[in-house]
């Protein structure tokens, strides 16, 4: 069948193309977090896994943890905060990661079955993670570049997508067990960067395979960002996206998957939108708080996961 199950040791989560999808909540992660790095070279592990538990509470379905700095033994802290976890709440974990030795020493203690971020099209990578994943089981994230970079088409990356599924078959993977990550890049780089990566995931959900995207991306070097963050994370959801990387404290990001939820009915009754809602306090709008600008104006820059 095509639905796809993750577990940990007391609980499961299944998803497929028909379902809502899965959040997997981006805090537990070094990158642009100065007091989560300095929590991981003091070995703060209570604040590491405070930010699980508040992620836990805005609805995340999965963790995703990462650890990774130059200066601390990742593989060490890797498992002492994946058990941390595990001791302390009951959903999946993704296993975050670029060294191999660090992911197997992760899956060899996980308790269940884990989502695993991440391999590509590279050879050498797909012969070294892939195994992996055969062995301890698992759903695993495949991101769409190779040895040539990161394709700006999506001809580019459906071609490293029918790679990187070939490989896993001569390993024993199923379909069912990859996740693709179509890339999301920078707007502000390139404007037609939202339209590449919303063509492959459209592609490959048409190919019966799950998806997921990094959505805040998308926005980076941009004012406000969490509006283009939000709007980016509606389309994706309709071109059939399956999971996502994101913040979920994020109130942009909230109102997107709620709303999205109800109208796609997949929330009966509108009980999970309306519980969302009446916890919502919106602040009434500025007099004038629309009018065209006259001149020149500046605009906040709001960066939702970087916190």
């Amino acid at each position: 069948d095509g639905i796809r199950y993750l577990t940990s040791e007391r609980k499961h989560i299944s998803f497929s193309l028909d379902d809502p999808f899965i959040i997997v909540g981006e805090r537990i992660n070094p990158t642009g977090k100065k007091k989560f790095k300095e929590a991981l070279r003091n070995n703060d592990i209570p604040y590491i896994i405070q930010q699980g538990l508040e992620q836990i509470g805005a609805g995340s379905h999965v963790l995703d943890v990462n650890v990774g700095l130059p200066e601390i033994d990742e593989k060490e802290m890797m498992v002492r905060v994946m058990s941390e976890l595990q001791s302390v709440s009951d959903i999946p974990l993704q296993i975050d990661t670029s060294s191999a030795d660090v992911m197997e020493a992760a899956l060899r203690r996980y308790n269940g079955k884990a989502l695993v971020n991440s391999v590509n099209g590279k050879k050498e990578i797909m012969d070294a993670v892939f195994p992996l994943v055969k062995k301890y089981g698992g759903v695993v994230v495949a991101l769409t570049l190779d040895e040539g970079g990161i394709p700006v088409t999506s001809a580019g990356r459906m071609k490293i997508v029918r790679k990187i599924l070939k490989r896993a078959e001569y390993y024993g993977i199923p379909k069912k067990n990859i996740l693709i990550d179509a890339l999301t890049m920078s707007v502000s780089s390139d404007t037609n960067a939202a339209l590449a990566t919303l063509e492959t995931v459209k592609q490959v959900t048409a190919m019966g395979i799950g998806t997921v995207l990094g959505v805040s991306n998308i926005s980076f070097g941009l004012p406000n960002r969490e509006f283009v963050t939000g709007s980016f994370f509606t389309l994706a959801m309709e071109n059939g996206l399956t999971s996502a990387i994101i913040n979920p404290l994020a109130l942009e990001i909230k109102k997107a998957y709620h709303s999205f939820c109800l109208l796609k009915g997949y929330d009966k009754d509108c009980l999970e939108y309306i519980d969302f809602a009446q916890k919502v306090t919106v602040a009434a709008p500025v007099a004038g708080a629309l009018k065209a600008p006259e001149g020149n104006s500046s605009s906040g820059s709001g960066d939702s996961s970087s916190s």
